[in-house]
């Protein structure tokens, strides 16, 4: 009996190898007597917002077979060829895809070997990519309305900009020169003014401004408006031949023989115009002879106690077209404080060359850009360098704009 189950056991394990090995390759049927082979994936897949557009970055597979890379989007309705130009896991393979509209994309990439034989595919989501929606909540960059620019000796034209927003990278300033040729120059995120050194005065300024959507962005976007900077007006001297000595009840007055009408003789030289001894705040007033919309303000200090003495440190302008005849200030309007900044940074009693070199030429002050126009000037000085109770310069030029 038991020779007999043996012998069909036996029996059973013989037929059912034989019929295993009839099926084992039956599997050949199904993929043409070939083996599958899935060629090695892509590493790191990412992207780079653009305008209208988006760039997809990827790290190569080491896979030496693989021959190129097909980039499928719009459920497969749309796919791009890219060659697999390295197979260097630490360099990278992109592909700018253009054409594309304001909308957030999914990407899919494989990689295929010399034989067509394709790996597992990846996906990249959420593919934002920004258009004329995006465009139109842009804002271009401020000017700084209280200072909008400035105008130095030689006529050049300095433009002032508010700090940008952190995405804003570059502003575009269009002018034309002093022949008449359009030109543009660029503001950077980093910078806050900018010069233009042959504006041609009488003519208008555009500025646009430039974004990145996002964090290494590939494209700048643009606001869709370029805007009208503020009127530009050159600075000229005012005619001094017009002045005349204006004395208040409670102006400080003239001491030494240094007489107010020294301020404006064109002489730059001693003897100026001193103060008696007085409390500060001291206040003088003159007559311009004519309105004027005024711009800047040169001050020449007395050169024999350069940034010291009774040169003047802090000092207000006060403005009126029909002062009170008590000297009383309520019929003036402050238009600026100034403070005298000394290039050295040395302290009272030592000035280095630079600081001579700049008092000879004045100290140089700029008015807020948006004054009305006034007839009669009041200095009020607060402190003066020396800390003394009285006040000595040697002339004063101010000027408007044309």
């Amino acid at each position: 009996m038991k020779r007999l189950l043996l012998s069909f056991v036996m029996l059973s394990t013989i037929l059912v190898q034989m019929s295993c090995d009839k099926y084992a390759d039956d599997y050949k049927n199904y993929l043409d007597n070939k083996e599958i082979v899935y060629p090695g994936q892509a590493r790191n897949l990412r992207y780079y917002a653009g305008h209208f557009r988006t760039k997809l970055v990827w790290n190569p597979s080491p896979d030496p077979n693989i021959a190129y890379y097909i980039v499928n989007w719009e459920n497969g309705n749309k796919s791009v060829q890219v060659a697999a130009s390295t197979h260097n896991p630490i360099d990278s393979i992109q592909v700018v895809i253009p054409d594309l509209t304001e909308y957030v994309y999914s990407f899919s990439i494989r990689a295929y070997d010399r034989d067509g034989n394709a790996s597992i595919g990846q996906q990249i989501q959420n593919v934002r990519v920004y258009g004329t929606n995006f465009q139109s909540l842009l804002l271009n960059r401020s000017p700084n309305r209280q200072n909008p620019y400035s105008i130095n000796e030689d006529n050049k034209v300095l433009l002032h900009f508010n700090a940008p927003d952190t995405l804003n990278v570059v502003t575009e300033i269009s002018y034309s020169d002093n022949a008449g040729k359009e030109k543009t120059v660029r503001l950077s995120q980093k910078q806050n003014s900018i010069e233009l050194p042959d504006f041609r005065f009488g003519s208008s300024v555009s500025y646009k401004s430039g974004y990145l959507a996002e964090d290494n962005g590939i494209d700048t976007i643009f606001v869709l408006a370029s805007e009208v900077y503020p009127e530009i007006r050159r600075s000229i001297a005012i005619d001094k031949t017009k002045f005349h000595e204006f004395n208040l009840p409670n102006d400080a007055g003239p001491d030494w023989g240094w007489v107010i009408t020294n301020l404006w003789d064109n002489n730059f030289g001693e003897p100026g115009y001193h103060t008696p001894g007085r409390d500060l705040p001291l206040s003088f007033t003159l007559d311009m002879g004519e309105q004027y919309e005024l711009s800047r303000l040169k001050v020449w200090q007395r050169l024999s106690g350069l940034y010291n003495y009774g040169n003047p440190k802090r000092f207000e302008v006060w403005g009126s077209n029909n002062p009170s005849s008590d000297g009383s200030w309520g019929s003036w309007t402050k238009l600026a404080d100034f403070m005298t900044r000394k290039p050295s940074g040395l302290p009272v009693g030592s000035v280095s060359d630079e600081d001579r070199k700049v008092a000879e030429q004045g100290d140089d002050y700029t008015f807020p850009n948006e004054i009305q126009p006034f007839r009669y000037l009041r200095f009020r000085v607060l402190e003066t360098w020396g800390g003394t109770n009285y006040v000595h310069i040697l002339e004063i030029t101010p000027f408007r704009k044309e």
